[in-house]
């Protein structure tokens, strides 16, 4: 930050000259060096320095804390907040004088000399900054200008709550598995519509948006990759499932919110973005939107309005740190108009806040809101017990994966049938190990129903529905399904599938009749 005397010195002499009419010191023949020496000695006088304060109106204080209080302010949020500081020339000052009649508490601050401007460099921002000189900071009296503070209101607990929990995970594990078990084809690196179909019924949330969302996601994640047309599942997909429930979550949220190549803002219903060689950085947004979901009161429900106009009273530039509301060219979908000037705050950030909040954040499990009722939009949101443990602001001590072998009641129970259900406490892996030759049914969150007769009861919790059929057993055989399933169910195989099993595979894996 430069000193006083390194600002007056670059200063032209009428600006010398406005600076010391508004000081009232009267100048006679002095050189540029003569003044400067003067106004130096004048604005650093503390009691000279309070009689200019006092004159300032209330607004030229506010302004003259802030500043100071903050050290440095970008040129445009200190313009747009107090008014625009005019650029003008030697002469033009000289002809108009423009010192005697400022148009903003900027300006009149400038032609004081009370703040000055230099250029700012940070991670997000290069550009013209305000600054108090440092002679003049240090002599400034008490000045009261509350800075904006971020705040949420508080909101009542509404009648319905959409949380999603692990929601995305478990549907991250069906899509893992049906591209491990079928030739699932891309076309122009989605999936066909055919295959979303056969998906769908075992999504937990069946939204199309969100599944291209997941899809990108573990693409991202390095689960899947391309091979031709085809999806290839990798072994990293292996890693991920063998992980705890906790640290699943985990990297599906860190894998969203360092990824560059998923643009939220281009999502927003309403809005249309056109590539006009303009670019926002995705990363950004997100990271600002997590930053201030961090402060709000855990465990408490607050208004979704609240949350944005907070993020627009202290941060409304965290998307575009350089000020730049006009290059942008953003449509609204409904009138065609382009949304260019900080004047469509609300409709671009607004809703961008918005969206971020009621879709990646609430399928991530960070967040739970109330859902929309009547067509009306949701209002109020909460941090869940799941996204503080995910945003660091708790621990949660996560319990072990139950062990298969070690397990007091199994988790895969086998009917002589061939239907099997699993407990849905299992190993991910061993559950994803399972669908590579048993077809799944049906699935059953929660208690279970008394165990059928003469089969072993589950382990708590909910249940999966398998069954080993003519289009599974090729599969079965050449896998190794009888060491899985002796493995699973604790040895506890019924011995009619055993033989079953083994006759099959004596008989060439021929298929039942």
């Amino acid at each position: 930050m430069r000193s006083l005397r390194g600002c007056l010195t670059e200063y032209p002499y009428i600006m010398l000259e406005g600076m010391a009419e508004g000081w009232h010191l009267a100048l006679t023949d002095e050189q540029v060096p003569e003044v400067v020496a003067r106004l130096l000695a004048e604005m650093t006088d503390r009691d000279s320095l309070e009689a200019v304060v006092r004159r300032l109106s209330d607004t030229e204080r506010e302004a003259l804390a802030y500043v100071a209080a903050l050290g440095q302010v970008k040129a445009h949020v200190l313009q747009r907040k107090y008014g625009p500081l005019r650029r003008l020339g030697p002469g033009r000052l000289e002809w108009e004088r423009a010192w005697q009649n400022p148009v903003s508490a900027t300006e009149r601050l400038w032609f004081l000399g009370l703040i000055c401007r230099g250029y700012g460099l940070d991670e997000q921002y290069h550009g013209e900054v305000f600054f108090v000189p440092p002679e003049i900071q240090s002599q400034l009296p008490p000045l009261s200008s509350p800075l904006p503070v971020f705040r949420v209101e508080p909101a009542s607990p509404p009648p319905n709550v959409r949380d999603d929990g692990d929601a995305l995970a478990r549907d991250a594990f069906v899509l893992l598995s049906h591209m491990r078990n079928h030739d699932v084809r891309s076309k122009k690196g989605v999936l066909v519509g055919h295959e979303l179909a056969r998906v769908h019924p075992r999504l937990a949330v069946q939204d199309t948006q969100r599944l291209s969302w997941l899809q990108h996601l573990c693409e991202r994640a390095g689960w899947i990759r391309r091979e031709g047309a085809v999806w290839q599942v990798t072994s990293q997909a292996a890693a991920w499932l063998q992980q705890g429930d906790g640290a699943r979550r985990r990297f599906l949220y860190r894998t969203w919110l360092e990824d560059p190549h998923w643009n939220e803002l281009c999502q927003v219903p309403g809005l249309r973005c056109e590539d006009t060689g303009w670019r926002n950085d995705p990363l950004l947004a997100r990271r600002s939107v997590v930053e201030y979901l961090r402060q709000c009161p855990l465990g408490s429900w607050f208004t979704l309005a609240s949350f944005v106009e907070s993020i627009h009273e202290v941060d409304p530039d965290f998307m575009r740190p350089d000020g730049d509301y006009d290059s942008w060219y953003i449509r609204d979908v409904r009138t065609g108009q382009y949304l260019t000037g900080f004047g469509h705050w609300e409709q671009v950030e607004g809703a961008l806040v918005r969206y971020l909040l009621e879709q990646p954040l609430l399928w991530l499990g960070v967040v739970a809101t109330g859902p929309p009722q009547n067509g009306e939009s949701v209002t109020c949101c909460q941090v869940t017990a799941c996204g503080a443990a995910i945003l660091g602001l708790s621990e949660t001590k996560e319990p072990p994966e139950p062990d298969l072998r070690k397990a007091a009641q199994p988790v895969l129970v086998v009917r002589p049938d061939l239907r099997m259900a699993l407990s849905l406490q299992a190993d991910w892996y061993d559950r994803f190990l399972l669908e590579r030759f048993a077809r799944w049914v049906s699935e059953r969150r929660g208690p279970q129903g008394p165990p059928q007769p003469g089969t072993a009861r589950l382990s708590s919790g909910g249940t999966a529905y398998y069954v080993l059929d003519s289009a599974s057993l090729r599969n079965a055989l050449q896998r190794g399904v009888t060491a899985f399933l002796r493995r699973a169910t604790a040895g506890r195989v019924p011995a009619p599938v055993l033989h079953t099993l083994q006759a099959w595979a004596g008989d060439g894996a021929a298929s039942p009749r």
